[in-house]
């Protein structure tokens, strides 16, 4: 049975609870409570336009560059990206040259920290800047800020991710174009960190070794491709430096004087130096740069072409080369010429015996069984036969005596066609101081130089004239014979007044030497070389050309006399 208890308890239950009020009459809300619970929502704001700059040129949201420079710190990738955009808006107007010289330091310092973001968008789009920015700007300007460059350009080139050591090539290669002064100053910076893209850090007793590096959409070979290419052009760019500094030397050494009753011209220098450093006084016992770099780079060109050549499937692994390996070829020669060239150098602080020493018995060895053995090389293109002879000027700047066999791989390379004029000109002096040359070869090339001053202009072709007047001088064989005598008649095809002097002026150093050949057929066609110089052209200056050739003549007279002629 239920109790009463439980009973109560379910009746209660069901029983509806009894208003407080009459039946539609309610008690009135508090008017004078107050709620303390609120809602808080954040607002984010990407970008708003302020006020616009004063004083300066601004972008389409009204934005200075001040305003812009500062989104690039920003921590929103689309507010960086919207200062990038801005910044290329205002480089791209027409005062875009004052702009970046009067705040170079405020662009360099907020853009470049950019080209190692993250997002592959903003890297891309900061390099892009970057020629806008050091196209107007000169030098001087630059210089205060290479340590800037060199230390983004570094880290970028060694970052842990590869996609972003892609991006830093791309920015070396906008340095390269723009800014050839900080890669001269930095390129022993730059050499280090760009090979070590395709180097191990692990260093062994033989030198560093070859990484198997590679991504997804480029293979290893392509990669170390990509970055010997560039430090070729970086090799590249220091010597031209060199060059142009020792031929601006050479010109300024030889100054034109006007005479004048009483002038003085001493033959040296009587100013003594004013100072003397306390560097002179001690012995040096560093090490030259260049002879380091000779030591990291050598093992990884040399371990880089075994690999290279082990990976091909073809049937032939003699002479013939595929594109891809023809390009790397030809990276590779240029690398190892362009750092031979450097560390041979005096003025590069190294010593040439050492660095010749160094070559020859830890290198030598491996470049003759890997690279020489198998010339000459052919492939699609022509960067097979510019590798071929800067392969041969490798071998000649080393070596004291050269096999048979390459030196006849040699003249044919130097008597090719497919190869750059400075190269031919390069092997060309070098194979004709060697006295194992036979007649037949040395008379090849000749024949490949005169070939060279029918196409050339500038300065290879004074170089050309030069290298086969003293040929003239020291070995009057046949084929240097033919074209002695035949420089009077280019005289008479000759329409340009610059064509001529280039020649009276090799006429007259072969007549001061008393040149038979020359003197004859000078002497022969005499008044005809006399009746050119009535070319209306020639009217400015014909009274210089009529007084060479007067010195011409007379040395010719003396040479052969006027009884025998």
């Amino acid at each position: 049975m239920v109790s009463k208890k439980r009973k109560r308890e379910e009746k209660n239950k069901t029983q509806l609870k009894k208003p407080r009020t009459a039946p539609g009459k309610h008690l009135p809300k508090g008017t004078n409570v107050t709620k303390t619970e609120f809602r808080v929502a954040k607002i984010v704001i990407p970008g708003q336009a302020g006020a616009p700059s004063q004083g300066g040129p601004t972008t389409s949201k009204r934005l200075g560059l001040k305003e812009v420079l500062h989104k690039l710190g920003h921590f929103s990738q689309t507010v960086r990206s919207d200062g990038l955009e801005g910044l290329k808006e205002l480089l791209s107007s027409k005062t875009s040259a004052t702009l970046v010289n009067s705040n170079l330091a405020f662009i360099l310092t907020s853009l470049v920290p950019v080209t190692q973001d993250k997002e592959r968008k903003l890297r891309r789009l900061a390099i892009s800047l970057l020629p806008l920015v050091l196209s107007d700007v000169s030098p001087s300007l630059l210089t205060p800020l290479h340590s800037l460059l060199s230390a983004h350009l570094c880290c970028s080139l060694t970052h842990i991710d590869p996609r972003i050591q892609q991006d830093g090539l791309t920015m070396l290669d906008t340095l390269l174009d723009k800014a050839p002064g900080f890669i001269r100053s930095n390129y022993n910076f730059l050499l280090p960190n760009c090979l070590d893209q395709i180097s191990n850090k692990k260093v062994g007793e033989k030198g560093p070794s070859v990484a198997a590096n590679m991504t997804e959409t480029m293979t290893a070979l392509e990669w170390r491709v990509l970055v010997l290419t560039r430090v070729d052009r970086v090799l590249d760019t220091v010597v031209q430096e060199k060059e142009e500094s020792r031929i601006s030397s050479t010109v300024n050494g030889n100054k034109s004087v006007v005479f004048s009753p009483g002038l003085s011209c001493p033959v040296t220098s009587i100013c003594s130096p004013t100072w003397l450093p306390m560097s002179s006084l001690l012995s040096r016992t560093t090490t030259s740069s260049m002879l380091t770099n000779l030591k990291l780079v050598m093992p990884l060109l040399v371990e880089t072409w075994v690999e290279a050549r082990a990976n091909e499937t073809n049937s032939r692994k003699g002479s013939a080369l595929t594109s891809q390996v023809g390009d790397l070829l030809m990276c590779e020669a240029g690398v190892m010429d362009k750092l031979l060239v450097l560390a041979l150098d005096n003025s590069e602080g190294g010593d040439r015996e050492a660095v010749l020493k160094l070559v020859n018995d830890k290198y030598m060895m491996d470049i003759k069984q890997h690279f020489l053995l198998h010339m000459p090389y052919t492939s699609q293109g022509k960067s097979a036969d510019q590798a071929n002879a800067i392969l041969c000027c490798i071998s000649l700047s080393v070596t004291h005596t050269m096999e048979d066999s390459l030196l006849e791989v040699a003249v044919g390379v130097a008597a090719s066609k497919n190869i750059l004029s400075s190269t031919r000109l390069r092997l060309a002096r070098r194979l004709l101081l060697r006295s194992q040359l036979t007649v037949e070869q040395r008379d090849r090339i000749v024949l490949a130089l005169v070939s060279m001053l029918e196409m050339d202009i500038g300065k290879e072709k004074v170089d050309t004239l030069d290298l086969l007047r003293e040929q003239a001088m020291q070995w009057p064989q046949a084929g240097v014979t033919s074209w002695v005598e035949s420089l009077p008649n280019q005289l008479l095809s000759q329409v340009k007044v610059e064509q001529v002097e280039l020649v009276l002026n090799t006429c007259l150093e072969l007549a001061k030497t008393c040149n038979k050949s020359l003197a004859r057929q000078f002497l022969a066609n005499w008044q005809d070389i006399q009746g050119s110089l009535d070319n209306p052209a020639f009217k400015s200056c014909k009274s210089s050309l009529t007084q060479k050739l007067e010195f011409i003549k007379h040395h010719c007279d003396l040479c052969i006399p006027a009884s025998i002629a």
